[in-house]
Formats: C-alpha cells, structure tokens, sequence
C-alpha cells in the first residue's frame, strides 16, 4: 500500500510540475486604443517587460521616447512611452518595434488619413459645381424677365 500512495504521490507531483515554470508578464507591445492617430499627433504605448534593457519603439514615420516604469513601483513588469507621428508620415499601417531585453516586439499602428489633398479637391470641385448652378439659374430669370 505504501508503494502505491509513494507512486499515486510521484505522479500527482509531476503532473502538477508541467504547469509549473517561471511565470512571465506578457512582452507585448500595446500602442494606443487602436484608433488611428493624426499624423502630427501623439499616442501613448506600453510594453510588457521586465528587463532593464530595452529600445524605444519605432517604425517608419513613428519615433518613440525611452521607456519609463511606474515610480511607485506598481505593475513593475509594464513600462511606458510616448509615441509621435511625423507630420508627414504616410497614411495607413505602419509596423512599430521595439525591443525587451534583446527580444523584438512589434504592433501595428495605423496613420490617419487626413485626406488634406483630397479633401480640397472635393471641396473646390463641390463649389465650383455650386457657382456653376447658381450661375445657370441667374441666366435663366434674366432670360425669362427680358421675354415678358
């Protein structure tokens, strides 16, 4: 019976022990709340990380600050920064990487268009259809007071 009760130990012991291990804070990189942001315009990220060496994020049209944890001392695994847009970055999704302790990381953020050209097009080509009716109009009640 003691040989029973020392095996059903073992056992218990090493399944238990599979989900044992060190438990580590979850390195992702999270940039904002997902919304697009301004070119220009900053957002906020934080990094799961617990290692003292790491690189502020960045990417392409996105340059990031160093990382700084919570002086308090809560949450000592997460750290944060602030991001910038370039005021001329491309609009659409940008990869941003950063790295903790060696390790890359990376997360997308997405530049809002801002549609500057676009949108002036649109609105001189709406104005220019807007004279052109009131224009039409004008000609049509003169043209219609010169008959009577």
């Amino acid at each position: 019976m003691t040989g029973v009760r020392l095996v059903l130990t073992m056992l218990v012991v090493a399944f238990l022990s599979l989900g044992a291990g060190t438990a580590l804070a979850d390195p992702g990189l999270v940039i904002g709340d997902g919304a697009p942001v301004a070119p220009g315009a900053t957002v906020s990220a934080q990094m799961g990380c617990e290692e003292p060496e790491t690189t502020p994020a960045g990417g392409p049209g996105v340059t990031g600050g160093p990382w700084q944890r919570d002086p308090e001392g809560h949450q000592p695994w997460s750290v944060s920064s602030t991001l910038t847009v370039a005021a001329d970055a491309a609009p659409g999704p940008v990869t941003v990487t950063a790295t903790c302790g060696g390790r890359p990381l990376a997360a997308t953020l997405t530049v809002a268009d801002t549609g500057s050209g676009a949108t002036t097009l649109r609105v001189l080509g709406g104005a220019a259809v807007l004279l052109v009716i009131v224009a039409a109009m004008l000609l049509l009640q003169r043209r219609r007071r010169v008959t009577r």
